[in-house]
């Protein structure tokens, strides 16, 4: 859980400012100052944090790959499986954040992946685009966005290689051999949730 504070009180400057907002990645709320001359906290808890430590290659040209995201793991929120499905347990408003590292090594030509996101089988917003064309590259690409979404709506992510361009191209892991630092996930997925304001 996180709080953010967002300054209120009974000070000239802020009362200023009337009603204040707050976005953190959330639709934007109406805030009014504290009138005791407290802070005002915004309060967002962590609902689930998954990662997948291994390359993920789509299959073919034209041919979806639906993007994992580790082991399976539930609670009072999400249900995650092992194939990627993240089923909501609780409906609520929740923000979600991906990130993935799209790469290639020893692969000649252009490739072209697209990454989306859909609820209940249809996408929902833009696809995300990246062009390879390098033999050995890795590119972070970070995707998020805004919903109130019901009980047992299920999320997912596909990657897929363009059928105009080389059939080469997916999700990198990264493993250093230098002792003590972790890897780096092909897929990381994070979902957040607001809880409240608090004065």
């Amino acid at each position: 859980m996180a709080d953010f504070k967002i300054l209120g009180g009974t000070d000239p400057v802020n009362q200023s400012l009337g009603v204040m907002t707050q976005g953190l990645g959330f639709p934007l709320r109406d805030v009014e100052p504290s009138t005791a001359g407290g802070p005002v906290n915004v309060v967002v808890e962590r609902v689930l944090d998954a990662n997948d430590f291994t390359d993920q290659e789509p299959s073919a040209l034209g041919v979806p790959l639906q993007v994992t995201f580790g082991a399976a793991q539930s609670n009072a929120f999400f249900d995650l499986d092992a194939l990627g499905n993240i089923t909501v347990l609780s409906e609520d408003e929740f923000v979600w954040r991906a990130r993935f590292v799209v790469g290639r090594e020893g692969a000649g030509g252009e490739s072209q992946i697209y990454i989306r996101s859909l609820v209940n089988g249809v996408q929902v917003g833009n696809s995300s685009h990246l062009i390879v064309d390098s033999p050995r590259v890795e590119i972070p690409v970070e995707l998020e966005g805004v919903a109130t979404l019901a009980l047992n709506d299920v999320i997912a992510f596909q990657i897929v290689r363009d059928t105009d361009a080389t059939n080469s191209g997916g999700l990198r892991a990264g493993n250093p051999s230098v002792a003590g630092w972790n890897p780096s996930p092909s897929a990381r997925l994070t979902v957040d949730r607001y809880i409240a304001v608090q004065t």
